[in-house]
């Protein structure tokens, strides 16, 4: 008979290493509520200012685990069905000197807070507001390697990979390096577009409530299934185009001339023009295979300017 877990919000570590004792042991199909702490707990606070935050970035990261799952064996996969979400009371988005897409473009250090009492969307202007479309960061399983690695760069058994598209009701396949997979989870997102260009999205707590089944089966790379109903609804959108025979080039070119557009069609600042990139634009790869000159596109959806 499965059975329902709650883990204490206390229970946390700040990099992946298989050596870290589990806090939780599972069996195949049960169910793990989590009490997720946003990324740079304690570093900022609701009523925070740029100049009152000193970041710690080998603690930024807020990871609950791991947890064991009993009968995981190097070679299966781990399913990771996402039954629920419920961001806390507000976020935070920010710059940081020398990180992000556009280093150059805003070298000042940039903090905005986010107040997700309002319902579906908050508030970045009085004009523009984001739809609140909450998501873990960051879901993985630990490496079969020795040693402690960086929170921050996606592995081969997930982590922190910013895949908007893994809502509440979306499944999540990973696979799994050792025994017991040592699954781990944070880095709550309120919202994100594809890419997380400025280098944060909207960081939040989060209370998630996750089904851990393992599958005798082999998988090479994270997979991901978003059902119909878990979809942001379809909508207009304006679009802007990267065309550089480098990929992030391409990234870069999209982005500016999207902000470029907000700051003169809808009268954003520069700044709040790249935090909205960040949390509700998206990146596509347009075309990638033609002579060697690639078009990177991002995509705004114009309800944001309902208001």
């Amino acid at each position: 008979m499965t059975q329902e877990h709650v883990l204490d919000g206390s229970l946390l570590h700040h990099d992946w290493d298989n050596g870290h004792e589990p806090v939780l042991r599972i069996d195949s199909g049960d169910t793990v509520h989590f009490d997720l702490r946003m990324a740079g707990h304690g570093q900022v606070m609701e009523d925070s200012a740029i100049e009152d935050v000193v970041w710690d970035f080998d603690t930024i990261y807020n990871l609950a685990g791991p947890v064991y799952v009993e009968g995981a064996a190097p070679g299966d996969t781990l399913k990771v069905e996402i039954l629920s979400l419920a961001p806390g009371p507000w976020g935070w988005t920010a710059v940081i000197p020398s990180l992000g897409l556009l280093p150059e473009d805003f070298p000042d250090a940039l903090l905005k807070i986010w107040n997700l009492r309002e319902g579906s969307t908050t508030a970045l202007t009085e004009t523009v507001r984001v739809p609140i479309v909450p998501f873990i960061g960051t879901l993985g399983v630990a490496l079969d390697e020795p040693g402690s690695f960086s929170p921050f760069p996606p592995h081969k058994g997930g982590g922190n990979m910013d895949n908007r598209h893994l809502v509440a009701g979306s499944t999540l396949w990973l696979p799994i390096w050792l025994d017991g997979a040592l699954f781990s989870c944070g880095d709550a997102h309120g919202a994100q577009g594809d890419g997380e260009v400025c280098v944060s999205a909207i960081e939040c707590d989060m209370q998630a409530t996750l089904r851990l089944s393992l599958e005798k089966r082999t998988s090479s790379t994270p997979a991901f299934e978003v059902p119909a109903s878990a979809q942001r609804a379809p909508g207009d959108y304006h679009g802007t185009m990267g065309i550089d025979p480098d990929l992030y080039e391409g990234a870069r070119k999209a982005v500016r001339s999207m902000i470029s557009w907000l700051v003169d069609e809808h009268g954003l600042t520069p700044d709040d023009a790249y935090f909205l990139t960040s949390v509700a634009g998206d990146l596509h790869i347009h075309e990638i295979v033609d002579a060697g000159v690639w078009n990177v596109g991002m995509t705004m959806p114009l309800s944001v300017f309902a208001a």
